[in-house]
């Protein structure tokens, strides 16, 4: 008797979809996936889909800025085994969240001018709305770690990502430490898995994957103040909605 395929959804909210396209871009490591599953949705593919089926699991792309976001974003987690946060604006609020950090009227004026009526809401990760088995971070996601969760989920293996810092993967490479260099990165408290990618551009590590379990951040962030100021810090590690998780450590 042949196994069952299973239902496998990826659901965008606002976002880039940057990190869904990073799976298109494995070309046919992404069509071997997919002749493994039965895809329930992905709104990248121009097909017609059962929105009202069951998902064995379900990744959500994006941070959920519309009602109609929350809308979905509810539905999905009601009708799925395994809700997963697809990337840094699903896992930690992303840029959305920078104005969360500001004023957000002034903001809002500033882009769409005094007499807007558009919706101004704080910009919340998907887990303070709904139930997350699992996070994927990145901006946009390392697709390797993505095909890693997903086939472990589908033998129903443990997922283990390797809590160990963005630090060890730039070393390994023999990539020039930034940090050395007086430049304020944030390698040495950022969970590793993007093979620091930013490193070898010799751009600083911004925080895309969020802490690693076990990350010295008071340590860190008292030198990098000490060094580069509050309001430099802040403004780095405001881009990817880092800022509240470090003050939570601090």
């Amino acid at each position: 008797m042949q196994k069952r395929k299973l239902k496998i959804a990826i659901i965008g909210l606002t976002s880039c979809e940057g990190c869904e396209f990073a799976l298109l871009d494995t070309g046919r490591e992404f069509l071997d996936f997919l002749k493994q599953i039965d895809l329930a949705e992905f709104r990248l593919l121009e097909e017609e889909f059962d929105h009202n089926t069951y998902y064995d699991i379900c990744f959500i792309e994006g941070s959920p800025i519309t009602k109609e976001n929350v809308k979905t974003l509810k539905e999905a987690r009601e009708k799925s085994k395994y809700l997963i946060a697809l990337g840094n604006c699903a896992a930690m609020g992303g840029v959305h969240e920078i104005k969360n950090y500001h004023d957000k009227k002034k903001i809002k004026e500033y882009i769409y001018g005094q007499k807007s009526t558009v919706a101004n809401p704080d910009i919340k990760e998907i887990d303070n709305i709904v139930k997350v088995d699992f996070k994927i971070s990145g901006c946009p996601i390392n697709a390797d770690e993505f095909y890693k969760v997903v086939y472990a989920l589908m033998r129903d293996e443990r997922v283990n990502i390797p809590q160990r810092p963005v630090c060890f993967e730039c070393q390994a490479r023999g990539y020039e430490c930034l940090l050395q260099k007086g430049e304020p990165c944030l390698g040495p408290i950022i969970l590793g898995g993007c093979e620091a990618i930013c490193l070898k551009s010799k751009m600083a590590c911004q925080g895309c994957r969020g802490l690693f379990d076990g990350a010295q951040v008071q340590i860190m962030m008292k030198k990098l103040i000490k060094e580069h100021g509050q309001e430099k810090m802040n403004r780095i590690i405001e881009i990817f909605g880092l800022r509240d998780d470090i003050e939570e450590k601090l």
